[in-house]
């Protein structure tokens, strides 16, 4: 009998040890408890705007959408700490297709493709532990921010997250993570990716460069690579290449008159094409990369020599 008391006395010690835990943090929920409430939430919201969109309730579609992106903004505060402005869910890309439909679509192994939409909160753990975040948020969390939730299932069996962020001055910076829908592993290949944009002045640079990512994150713009005065000088040459093809698509696509044009259009264009991803992958630090060379080589033999400016800003290069 003594023994039953002394049991039922420890045991009464350790559930009010335990309450007491509790009730002094409220606020703890186990990350194992809110996964399973995070994934079964989503999971169910999703079959609802499905069984909406199918039914064509529009209104009851927007509300269960409504809904998604809520608790979309709120496990990634509970995962990533960061406050989530604005959840983008692309007409098309939401509702969460059943994986089947995708298999059907694009004749895929069944294995190949899973649904996701459980595996979000489990997505938003693996984002974090990447370098790409921790930088990406250290520089831009005190900003307005975008998630966007993709479904690239048909490529690589991808879902992408994307995360943009912008200021008051029509600037933004965004970057991306792409998770496998079935093995739930990261399958980006580069380290960090980063796009800049700042529409008062055009300018746009995207880029997988290391160096590029992390000069622009520890320097005092928003987002703006600091690149070497020779690359620099090829960066505003390619500027200018875009503009030249920009302008020659308005003037020349509105006004063919047979196929003989046309087909004279589209070599002119392919041409700006090629030229245009040389020009970019030297900007982008790869110019001694066999692949650069490469394309090199393959214009030439197309097309014939490359533009005097560029093989002026080479040669410039060569005497640095």
């Amino acid at each position: 009998m003594r023994l039953e008391v002394g049991i039922i006395v420890v045991v009464g010690i350790f559930v009010s040890i335990s309450l007491g835990l509790i009730i002094s943090n409220p606020d703890a929920t186990p990350k194992s408890v809110s996964f399973a409430k995070y994934s079964d939430e989503l999971y169910q919201i999703n079959q609802l705007s499905n069984k909406y969109y199918v039914m064509e309730d529009m209104q009851k579609f927007e509300e269960s959408k409504k809904q998604m992106q809520e608790i979309l903004r709120e496990i990634f505060y509970d995962y990533l700490e960061l406050e989530i402005s604005n959840v983008e869910l692309i007409e098309g890309q939401y509702p969460f297709r059943d994986s089947s439909a995708w298999v059907e679509k694009f004749d895929l192994d069944p294995d190949s493709v899973c649904n996701f939409e459980k595996q979000i909160p489990l997505h938003m753990q693996l984002i974090t532990q990447t370098e790409n975040y921790e930088r990406f948020a250290k520089k831009y969390s005190h900003y307005n921010l975008t998630l966007s939730i993709l479904d690239e299932r048909s490529y690589m069996s991808n879902v992408h997250y994307g995360l943009i962020a912008e200021n008051d001055k029509n600037q933004s910076a965004s970057t991306y993570f792409h998770i496998d829908s079935c093995n739930n592993e990261r399958t980006d290949k580069e380290l960090l990716f980063l796009s800049c944009f700042d529409e008062n002045t055009h300018y746009r640079y995207a880029t997988f460069n290391y160096d590029d990512i992390v000069s622009s994150y520890s320097n005092s713009h928003f987002c703006k690579a600091e690149l070497d005065p020779w690359r620099q000088s090829v960066y505003e040459y390619g500027q200018k290449l875009t503009e030249e093809r920009r302008a020659f698509e308005m003037e020349h696509m509105m006004n063919i008159e047979n196929h003989e044009e046309q087909l004279e259009v589209f070599a002119e264009m392919n041409k700006q094409g090629d030229l245009g991803n040389i020009v970019w992958s030297i900007v982008h630090g790869k110019f001694d990369d066999q692949k650069t060379q490469d394309m090199i080589k393959q214009y030439e033999k197309q097309h014939g020599s490359l533009p005097d400016e560029l093989l002026e800003l080479i040669e410039n290069r060569n005497e640095n």
